[in-house]
């Protein structure tokens, strides 16, 4: 009889552990649905995104094109006609949903496209960034049982895409420091028809204190800003951006075959002089009331450039190629130049080694005329003085102005600048 008992036992726990073992298989399988689902989602939202991020910053045609790309993926995927995204309501009690959140259904899918796309802790909604999110009601089979009949999955990607073409009027290259562009005091920075790129990763990339003022087109960091003082930047700046190429980085250094080799030059008292393009192997030097005259062509600099007390130097058609020493301008000294209008330097004032980490040095009340670009991609450019930079782009390794200028740069990148790079990427 006991043994009875205990067989009849046995097959009772037999058979509940058969029952948990056949509810844990068919609950893997629902979970299992659930998890592919959840991965053919997250392909279809990746895609949907890039695919809008090359239409940014128009935000009518990313979400066009997202939409469009999300729909081509499901019907591949169901191997049925694309379905045509279809506008709806987004349901209210989604927290994902922005201003600028417009949705779609998409044959089972209910997708969200949001551009531009605030991130958490961005100071306001970027026209770089779209959002895609999409999200399908899976039913379940075996975990009815338990009372669940379906769930719904989702998910989401964010992408970042191209600037608008605004012509880039101040590039600051250092890639991770600290103040790369540094305003303090009274000073204040115009670019007009431009932009600002800085590609610091830093979070006080910009740095901007005391009662100094920035204004630009358009301002895009990599990392992020700081406002310290009465300081003022308008518009409100881009962070978090892809960092930029050096425009400039294929510009080959010039030649100096066929230029003739001067030694170093000093122009002092209340001297006039005319100087020719060649190589000068020495500073030159140009002091006290003196006034000097650079003829076009091509000067290489192999000891920098000094401009001090109310000397004058002045040029049309004139490339500086700095290989070693600084250019500074200081006092009361005028620097007035304007680029070639032809050849591989078209546009072109001022280009600096790039071996040479000397600053170039604009300080006291020095004045800064500039029509052409200025080249300095591991050199400080420091403004002191004022500054009135025509048709110009400033590319440099980090810029500061201190104390009281007044610097303008009108915007306008030399023809060999490389064409804006679209940057598309996938970011969250």
């Amino acid at each position: 009889m006991e043994r009875k008992r205990s067989r009849g036992t046995s097959l009772v726990l037999t058979a509940f552990a058969m029952f948990a073992l056949l509810a844990t298989a068919a609950l893997a399988i629902d979970w299992g649905l659930v998890y592919l689902t959840r991965h053919q989602l997250q392909n279809f939202v990746d895609a949907a995104a890039l695919a809008g991020a090359q239409e940014l910053p128009s935000a009518p045609q990313a979400k066009q094109a997202a939409a469009e790309n999300y729909a081509r993926n499901f019907g591949e995927n169901r191997r049925i006609p694309p379905p045509t995204p279809q506008q709806v309501s987004c349901p209210p009690s989604d927290p994902d949903l922005q201003p600028t959140t417009t949705c779609y259904q998409i044959g089972d899918d209910l997708v969200h496209i949001t551009t531009p796309y605030q991130r958490t802790g961005d100071p306001s909604p970027n026209p770089n960034l779209i959002n895609v999110k999409a999200c399908r009601v899976v039913s379940l089979f075996f975990a009815r049982v338990l009372g669940v009949r379906q769930i719904r999955v989702c998910a989401k990607a964010t992408a970042i895409g191209s600037r608008p073409t605004i012509a880039r009027g101040l590039v600051v290259l250092d890639p991770s420091g600290g103040n790369a562009l540094w305003l303090q005091g009274n000073a204040r920075l115009q670019i007009f028809d431009g932009s600002v790129i800085v590609n610091s990763s830093a979070n006080d990339a910009l740095f901007v204190q005391g009662n100094a003022s920035l204004v630009a087109q358009q301002i895009a960091i990599v990392g992020n800003y700081r406002l310290q003082g009465n300081a003022s930047v308008t518009p409100t700046p881009l962070t978090g951006q892809p960092p930029v190429s050096d425009p400039l980085a294929s510009l080959p250094p010039p030649s100096t075959t066929g230029l003739p080799v001067f030694p170093g030059q000093t122009i002092g008292g209340n001297d006039t002089a005319v100087l020719q393009p060649g190589v000068y192997t020495g500073p030159i030097r140009v002091e006290g009331n003196a006034s000097v005259t650079l003829q076009p062509g091509i000067y290489i600099l192999r000891g920098g450039l000094l401009v001090s007390g109310n000397a004058r130097v002045r040029g049309d058609g004139v490339l500086l190629y700095n290989e070693n020493g600084r250019i500074e301008v200081q006092g009361n000294g005028e620097l007035r130049l304007s680029a070639p209008t032809s050849g591989t330097y078209q546009g072109i004032t001022i280009f600096q080694s790039r071996s040479n980490t000397e600053p170039l040095w604009f300080s006291g009340n020095a004045s800064l005329q500039i029509s052409g670009t200025i080249y300095a991609p591991k050199g400080l450019v420091h403004f002191e003085g004022n500054a009135d930079l025509q048709d110009s782009m400033v590319i440099a390794w980090r810029v500061e102005l201190q104390g009281n200028p007044q610097v303008t740069i009108r915007a306008k990148e030399p023809p060999f600048a490389a064409g804006e790079e679209v940057a598309i990427g996938l970011v969250e």
